[in-house]
């Protein structure tokens, strides 16, 4: 057993964080100190913009797939969003590379789907008003 099992663990620890550096910075207790303290740093403060890159990757992906099926990303998204499919953009991702004909079906839905609510939108507008409502093209039929 090690005389000072707690430095014994740190040098483990710091060891286990310096095995992908190169020459003595790997070996060397003293010399892999500040590179592992500046590698941890990196990664910390790097996490937010390469979730952010990989978030922009999966919506390239699903709108190039959107675009070859004639359907816009923003509506296929809304319209799985109020059907209440539940893919993430990561799967949807998957999907649009190796699965091209699911894909293509849901993005079938999503077009019946934005047609439904695109004609269910006009026939709200061609409905008459409710009474005691005055709407502009009442006041631009009295001016």
């Amino acid at each position: 057993m090690p005389k000072n099992p707690t430095r014994e663990w740190k040098r483990v620890m710091q060891r286990r964080l310096s095995w992908h550096f190169r020459n003595r910075k790997r070996n060397c207790y003293r010399l892999s100190l500040c590179p592992v303290k500046k590698s941890l740093r990196f990664s910390t403060t790097v996490r937010p913009i390469r979730r952010r890159n990989i978030n922009h990757l999966f919506a390239n992906r699903i709108a190039a797939g959107c675009a070859q099926h004639g359907v816009q990303y923003s509506s296929f998204m809304r319209a799985l969003y109020e059907s209440n499919v539940l893919l993430n953009k990561k799967m949807l991702a998957q999907l649009s590379i190796y699965e091209p004909r699911s894909f293509q079906s849901l993005c079938e839905f999503a077009k019946k789907r934005h047609t439904e609510l695109v004609q269910k939108g006009l026939a709200t507008a061609l409905d008459p008003p409710p009474s005691g409502i005055i709407t502009r093209d009442m006041i631009k039929k009295s001016i």
